[in-house]
């Protein structure tokens, strides 16, 4: 056999075991299975991001309050449809101000008087005062 005749006969054999190979039951639910898991990942990644910015949304609302923030997202909310998809996205919601304000509570400082110098002292660290 020549060179030339062995390269035709693998690429004629290379041929017909792809034919085979794209037949087998086995080979088309891989490949199905692959592009499921592609578009699941694509979604999940999608939804993952969503998630993350609505976070931060109700971060910066409850760290600034609802009137600082549409301040914040007003020079972005004129350049877009009031429908639009981005301006209820970015828009405050009644979640994400409940949310907020669960976390602004959480996160306020709690406000602790003391009658002396002593006395805040013996509340940092025990024992200072001497008392």
């Amino acid at each position: 056999m020549t060179p030339k005749q062995m390269i035709d006969f693998d690429a004629r054999r290379e041929s017909v075991l792809r034919a085979h190979l794209k037949q087998n039951p086995k080979y088309r639910a891989t490949v199905r299975d692959r592009r499921v898991a592609f578009a699941a990942g694509v979604v999940r990644y999608f939804v993952g991001l969503g998630v993350v910015l609505f976070l931060l949304k109700t971060f910066l609302i409850s760290q600034n309050g609802q009137d600082t923030y549409l301040a914040m997202v007003a020079p972005l909310l004129e350049h877009v449809s009031v429908d639009g998809v981005l301006a209820q996205a970015v828009a405050p919601d009644r979640y994400s101000t409940f949310l907020a304000s669960a976390i602004a509570d959480m996160t306020a400082p709690k406000p602790q008087t003391a009658a002396s110098v002593p006395e805040a002292l013996d509340r940092v660290i025990p024992g200072v005062s001497g008392s």
